[in-house]
C-alpha cells in the first residue's frame, strides 16, 4: 500500500473529507481572486461554479465531508492522552477549533439564507452585506481555512520523497492564491460600495435579490448564535473528556516504566501510546505523520518487554511491512505499553522530510563510508570476482555474506574491506558507479542490524535490503534513486542465480 494511503479508516476518512473540503475552498477561493478583473466576471465564474457545488450530488458530498471533518476532528481531540505535541500540529488543532465559530454562521448568511429564506446570494449581495464591516472576519475565515487545510496537505505529502521535487511550486500556489482571493474580495467590495452609495440602486438589489426582511434576518441571527454556541459546547466536551481522561490515567498510573536507551526512565501512563509518553515526558521523538501510522519515523526498536506487547494491529503492520522492519521493531504511535520496556528510538525529530531523517545508523554508515573514501582506505582487498570478495569477507569478518555480480546492470565490483560502524566491524564491499564509490555495509541479519534506512546525510545517499541472512546497506554520492537500482540488480543478480533459466537469454557482460 502506497504510503498515502496508510492508516485506519477513520484516518482515511478524515483525509478524503478534508481534501473534499479544499478543493470547494480552493474553487471558491480561485472566484474571490476574479474579482480583481470586475464584478461581472466574478458573476460569471460563480454560475460555473454553483451549477456544480450547488448541485444535489455535490451538495451532499460536501455536508457529508463538513460533518465528517469536524467530527472526526472532535473525536480525534477526546481521546489524546497529552497535549504535548509539535507546533505544527497545534497550530492545526487551534485553527481548526477557530474555524467553525467563523464558518458557521457564514454558512447561514449564504446557504441556509438561499435555501430556506430564498436569498439570491450573489456576490453583490454578499459583497454589500460584508464591506466593510465584516470584511477583516470574512479575511480571517479565509486565511484560517487555507492554513488548516495547506498544514494538513503538506504535512500529508512530505511522507513521499518526490513531494520534494514539487514542494516548491505548491508553495507558490499555496501563497498566492489567498492573497489574490483576498485582493479580489477588497478590490470588489470597494466597488460595490461605491455602486449600493445611490438609494435607488440599492433599492433595486434588494429586489433583485430577496433580501431579508427584518423577521428573516432575526430569525438568521438566531441561526447564527446556535450554530456558534453548539459548536463550543460540542468542542468544549470534546477538550473536557480528553482532560477527564488524563486526569483518570494520570491517577490510575502504576509502577511500570519506560527505559529509553541513552535516555531516561520515566513513569508509564497507563491508555497513553509510546510516542504520547515520550512527548508527555519531554523526549524529542519524530513523528512525520503526527502519530497516524504512515510514515513509520517513530519506530522504536523494543530491547525489553516485546512480549508485553500485543501483536501489531492492520495499520501498524502494513507500514513494517512496508519498510520490512524486523520483529522487535514496532511504531511508538500504536502501541499502548502496560508493562515495563526498554526501547531505542531509530530515528530523532527536526527535519523537513522522510529523504533527510537523521537515523543514528544513518550518520553512523555515511560517516564510515566517508571515513574510508577519504582517508584512502575503501578498498583493502582488490578484487571484481564475486566469490574471491565473499571469500575473503568471510576470513574476516566470520559472516557468509553473498556478493552480487551486478556489472551488467552498470555497478562494477572493485574489492572489499572491513569497516566499523559504531562499535561492529562489518564486511563491506565496494562498486563503481558514475565515478562514485559505493560501499555496501553486510551485516548480520539480527536484531542489532539497522532498520529500514532511507535517507539523505551531509549529501550521501543511503539504503538497505535484504539479502540471505544478511541486510545490506549502501552508501555514495550518488542519488537514492540510484541506489534503489543497485538494490533491484542485486535481487536480480540472486534470482538469477538461483534459478538461471536459458543462458542465451542473458546474454554476456562483454555482448551487453
Amino acid at each position: 500500500m502506497h504510503i498515502y494511503f496508510r492508516g485506519s479508516g477513520l484516518q482515511r476518512l478524515r483525509l478524503a473529507s478534508g481534501l473534499a473540503l479544499m478543493a470547494f475552498a480552493a474553487a471558491h477561493f480561485t472566484n474571490h481572486a476574479v474579482g480583481l478583473v470586475s464584478l461581472e466576471a466574478m458573476h460569471r465564474v460563480q454560475e460555473l461554479r454553483t451549477a456544480v457545488t450547488r448541485s444535489w450530488p455535490v451538495s451532499i458530498i460536501l455536508l457529508l465531508a463538513l460533518i465528517t471533518h469536524v467530527a472526526l476532528g472532535l473525536y480525534k481531540l477526546s481521546r489524546r492522552e497529552t497535549w504535548r505535541m509539535p507546533v505544527w500540529e497545534a497550530l492545526q488543532i487551534g485553527i481548526g477549533l477557530a474555524i467553525p465559530f467563523l464558518l458557521f454562521p457564514h454558512i447561514v448568511n449564504t446557504r441556509v439564507a438561499h435555501a430556506v429564506f430564498g436569498a439570491n446570494d450573489i456576490y453583490l449581495y454578499e459583497l454589500v452585506r460584508l464591506w466593510p464591516d465584516s470584511a477583516i472576519l470574512q479575511s480571517t475565515l479565509l486565511l484560517l481555512v487555507w492554513v488548516h487545510g495547506c498544514i494538513g496537505i503538506h504535512y500529508w505529502l512530505r511522507l513521499s520523497d518526490s513531494y520534494s521535487r514539487f514542494a516548491p511550486f505548491l508553495l507558490i500556489g499555496a501563497l498566492l492564491l489567498p492573497v489574490l482571493a483576498l485582493s479580489g474580495f477588497a478590490v470588489a467590495g470597494m466597488r460595490a460600495t461605491d455602486i449600493m452609495s445611490d438609494p435607488a440602486t440599492f433599492a433595486a438589489l434588494k429586489v433583485r435579490t430577496h433580501w431579508p426582511n427584518a423577521h428573516d434576518a432575526a430569525t438568521m441571527a438566531t441561526l447564527r448564535d446556535i450554530v456558534r454556541w453548539g459548536f463550543g459546547l460540542v468542542a468544549a466536551t470534546a477538550i473536557g473528556i480528553a482532560f477527564f481522561r488524563y486526569r483518570r490515567e494520570t491517577a490510575n498510573r502504576g509502577p511500570a516504566r519506560i527505559s529509553y536507551v541513552d535516555g531516561p526512565t520515566v513513569e508509564l501512563t497507563p491508555g497513553m501510546t509510546l510516542l504520547e509518553i515520550s512527548r508527555s515526558a519531554g523526549i524529542p521523538h519524530a513523528s512525520l505523520c503526527g502519530g497516524r501510522g504512515r510514515c513509520s519515523t517513530c519506530r522504536v526498536r523494543v530491547e525489553k518487554g516485546l512480549d508485553s506487547l500485543p501483536a501489531p494491529a492492520a495499520v501498524e503492520a502494513a507500514t513494517l511491512s512496508a519498510i520490512d522492519a524486523p520483529s522487535n521493531v514496532r511504531l511508538a504511535c500504536q502501541i499502548h505499553p502496560t508493562a515495563p520496556l526498554t526501547i531505542a528510538i531509530v530515528s530523532r525529530p527536526g527535519v523537513s522530510s522522510p529523504v533527510h531523517v537523521e537515523f543514528t545508523e544513518l550518520k553512523e554508515v555515511v560517516a564510515a563510508h566517508i571515513r574510508a573514501d577519504i582517508g584512502g582506505s575503501a578498498i583493502e582487498f582488490a578484487s571484481s570476482n564475486p566469490a574471491d570478495v565473499e571469500a575473503w569477507l568471510l576470513h574476516q569478518s566470520g559472516h557468509a555474506a553473498k556478493v552480487r555480480d551486478v556489472d551488467r546492470w552498470g555497478y562494477r565490483l572493485r574489492g572489499a574491506r572491513l569497516d566499523y560502524v559504531g562499535e561492529r566491524s562489518v564486511g563491506t564491499c565496494v562498486y563503481e558507479r558514475d565515478n562514485q564509490l559505493i560501499s555496501v555495509f553486510m551485516f548480520p541479519e539480527t536484531d542489532a542490524a539497522p532498520v529500514a534506512i532511507r535517507g539523505q546525510r551531509n549529501r550521501y545517499s543511503a539504503l538497505t535490503w535484504r539479502d540471505t541472512g544478511t541486510v545490506c546497506c549502501s552508501v555514495s554520492k550518488v542519488t537514492v534513486e540510484i541506489l534503489e537500482h543497485l538494490a533491484e540488480a542485486w535481487e536480480d543478480a540472486a534470482s538469477v542465480l538461483t534459478d538461471p533459466g536459458d543462458p542465451a537469454e542473458f546474454g554476456t557482460n562483454e555482448a551487453l
